[in-house]
């Protein structure tokens, strides 16, 4: 199983400094659709949301389910300042 962690998403919009819809349009999705994936109840099409996090921001989220880190592939996409917050957080589900 992979991890979808509602709470690792929001952690991450918010720490951007990012309204749901500015993160949504970053995304390429509605603000209701995004916030269906921060919910963690969308029943749309997760790889199309994991590919656009990992194009976007360098996050990877398709991590195995034990995983509470937030995992990059290329910290060049965010602030420096973000990164070394978010690479340090355990994230827990809610």
């Amino acid at each position: 199983m992979l991890l979808y962690n509602k709470r690792a998403i929001k952690i991450i919009r918010k720490s951007l400094k990012l309204t749901q819809q500015e993160m949504g349009n970053l995304l390429g999705v509605s603000r209701a659709c995004y916030v269906t994936y921060e919910n963690g109840r969308s029943k749309g099409k997760r790889n199309f949301f994991f590919e656009r996090m990992l194009t976007e921001f360098g996050i990877d989220l398709r991590q195995p389910e034990d995983l509470r880190r937030i995992v990059f592939t290329d910290t060049s996409k965010i602030a420096q300042p973000v990164y070394q917050y978010l690479s340090e957080l355990e994230i827990e589900e809610e």
